[in-house]
């Protein structure tokens, strides 16, 4: 018993120390975003790789599971209304599950799996070589030339990849499917898009805005917390992934109650 208490507590004061470096972390973050710096080409050039690296190399990959999802979800879901009398309500199934849950969480869930690990390798390879107080020492903010153009590459990356998933994943679903469904395409967009609410764009936004600062904020933040050792790297890239899984069950509690 006493064991678990003291190994409860260790959790407990590690979660609170993680929160309270974290909130600092994203204090500076965003102080950094109004730093002149920014628009320096070096710091886009980051950006541009980031971006290239996060949401254009996984582009086959992401089509594929798009279409995978579209067949399974229109193919399957949209026959089935049908045949129970209950199409006008395809528009507005479809739109929660896709928009409001699959799209933002499909998407963060193949970035991290592709990109996050990768970032937080990165940097954490950065700070056990001295290259990130290297930076420091030549008076460059490592927020504006490493740090922000990560993150804001992620929330951009998650949010044109999602409206691509949408896309694929109904459009794509119903063109190859269409032969098997008992309605017109004019039909089902006209439907979809009835079924738009202020409600579903905003649980959307948030959902994008928490996600992709999360998908790349977390394990940068992780990273910095590794020592000198190389052994450390792999704990770092569990930790990371770990706590962005948390991060992720977040936002969907966040996005369903919106």
């Amino acid at each position: 018993m006493k064991r678990l208490i003291m190994a409860l507590g260790q959790k407990a004061i590690a979660s609170i120390q993680f929160f309270i470096g974290y909130f600092a972390f994203t204090v500076s973050f965003f102080k950094g975003c109004f730093n002149p710096h920014i628009f320096y080409p070096s710091v886009h050039l980051v950006f541009l790789r980031q971006v290239y690296f996060t949401g254009v190399q996984i582009l086959p990959m992401f089509s594929v599971v798009s279409v995978a999802i579209g067949l399974t979800l229109v193919g399957g879901l949209t026959p089935f209304m049908v045949q129970f009398g209950a199409q006008d309500a395809v528009g507005s199934v479809l739109v929660t599950i896709t928009i409001k849950h699959l799209a933002p969480l499909v998407t963060m869930v193949l970035l991290t799996l592709r990109s996050s690990t990768a970032v937080t390798a990165e940097i954490s390879l950065m700070k056990m070589n001295g290259e990130i107080d290297t930076i420091k020492s030549l008076s460059i903010n490592p927020f504006v030339y490493l740090y922000i153009p990560r993150i804001v590459s992620g929330i951009v990356c998650l949010s044109v990849l999602s409206v691509i998933f949408i896309y694929i994943a109904i459009i794509g679903g119903y063109l190859i499917l269409s032969f098997n469904l008992n309605i017109s395409f004019d039909f089902l967009i006209g439907t979809i898009f009835d079924a738009f609410t202020i409600d579903t764009l905003l649980a959307f936004f948030i959902k994008i805005a928490l996600g992709g600062y999360f998908l790349m904020s977390i394990p940068i933040y992780t990273a910095l917390e590794t020592g000198n050792a190389v052994t450390e790297i792999p704990i770092a890239l569990l930790r990371g992934m770990q706590r962005l899984f948390y991060a992720i069950i977040i936002v969907e509690l966040v996005g369903t109650f919106i």
